[in-house]
């Protein structure tokens, strides 16, 4: 992972070694979850599924603390947002030291059997508070989870792909570069990645979860 300018001011950063642990522990606690309904919504689904994660991160004794909802504040003490699922290392006693996932829906379908993206959400609401700073401030990489709410993996895929091109200064990403097969998991339909140059090199893993696995 390459560190742009002074690297003495990212040096305290998440370690390497456990962020393909973690996006292996996520696909698999997924596996075993017990999936939410069509029409749930973000929140009630992570909180649920952070108790899964818990669970198999106890069988496979992976060192790290999993929390929820926890607030990040600015210099002054305002809150900034919250951030969905924070993974900290054992290891670590700085509390802003961390491997964060901001989880968004993707393909809802209404009541009237109509689809909708949520696509640009995805990127906009979620991709974008890495961007501007809001979480993971001096960090070197984040995650964001999609869940798939009709498991057609492809579209949503291809959807959010066409939203980072189409946004990709925003972004901060070279053009025309959109979603990328992960560096650390080579292959894997469900796991990608972006490479965005801000003060320094960082990298959003994402992985794409749908409600049914075998789809």
């Amino acid at each position: 992972m390459v560190i742009i300018g002074n690297s003495s001011l990212w040096a305290d950063t998440f370690p390497d070694d456990l962020i393909p642990d973690i996006l292996d522990l996520v696909l698999s606690a997924w596996e075993v979850f017990s999936k939410p309904k069509i029409n749930d919504h973000e929140v009630p689904i992570t909180k649920r599924f952070r108790a899964t994660l818990r669970q198999q991160r106890d069988l496979v004794r992976l060192p790290v603390k999993i929390d929820r909802e926890i607030p990040q504040d600015d210099s002054e003490g305002n809150e900034k947002g919250r951030i969905d699922l924070v993974f900290t290392s054992l290891q670590r006693i700085s509390e802003d030291v961390y491997f964060s996932f901001e989880c968004k829906r993707l393909n809802i379908v209404s009541k009237n059997g109509k689809r909708k993206s949520l696509a640009k959400d995805y990127v906009v609401d979620g991709m974008m508070r890495y961007i501007t700073l809001q979480y993971a401030y001096g960090l070197l990489c984040g995650g964001m989870i999609g869940y798939i709410m009709n498991s057609d993996s492809r579209t949503a895929i291809k959807a959010v792909d066409k939203q980072i091109k189409t946004q990709c200064k925003e972004l901060r990403i070279s053009p025309p570069s959109g979603l990328s097969q992960s560096s650390i998991r080579e292959n894997h339909p469900q796991i990608k990645e972006t490479t965005h140059i801000l003060p320094r090199q960082f990298i959003i893993h994402h992985l794409f979860l749908p409600l049914e696995m075998n789809e």
